[in-house]
């Protein structure tokens, strides 16, 4: 009895972290316009710096684009560590349902 029970709590447990999981993967997706605002603004930038003359144009330009290409591994990255935890306990709770 005691065995069933603590199984029980323990799918609920894990389904309830699955659930959480998703909604922090949907809400990271969501956040997508956060990035391309960033791309938006540099450019906008750029061109300015461009249009106006401003000496310094072609360090602005590499700095913003360093800027924006590491947001991007960094959107990545957090994107692909969500997906694999998860993968993971989606894999555990079906695990733990065969046996």
């Amino acid at each position: 009895m005691n065995y069933t029970y603590n199984h029980l709590e323990n799918t609920k447990k894990e389904e309830g972290q699955k659930e959480l999981l998703e909604r922090n993967l949907e809400a990271h997706r969501n956040r997508r316009w956060v990035i391309n605002s960033i791309y938006a603004m540099s450019l906008l930038i750029v061109m300015l710096c461009f249009y106006f003359d401003v000496p310094q144009a072609v360090i602005i330009t590499i700095i913003l684009f360093c800027i924006c290409t590491t947001s991007e591994i960094l959107y990545r990255a957090l994107d692909k560590k969500i997906e694999l935890r998860l993968k993971r306990g989606f894999e555990s709770i079906i695990w733990t349902q065969k046996s």
